[in-house]
């Protein structure tokens, strides 16, 4: 899993699925190595909801979707 975006405690990570379960390009948040989100990188959908994303994390997961994309087709191209 690769961290993507570092803002205060909260990380958004791209994971490599090659050989596993494949689901539709995603990235993980996580506040202090917790997983709290998963949210679809096309459309910004938040599939997974275990605590609210601060407004603040989400806005720099907007900012940084082509980003995002590009390290999920790096991993799992």
């Amino acid at each position: 899993m690769t961290r993507v975006i570092q803002i205060r405690n909260y990380g958004v990570y791209v994971a490599d699925e090659r050989g596993g379960q494949h689901h539709s390009p995603h990235c993980h948040v996580k506040h202090r190595g917790r997983r709290i989100a998963s949210i679809h990188i096309v459309s910004l959908e938040m599939f997974i909801e275990i605590e609210p994303v601060p407004g603040d994390v989400m806005a720099r997961i907007v900012e940084n979707q082509e980003a995002l994309m590009a390290e999920w087709e790096r991993l799992n191209s």
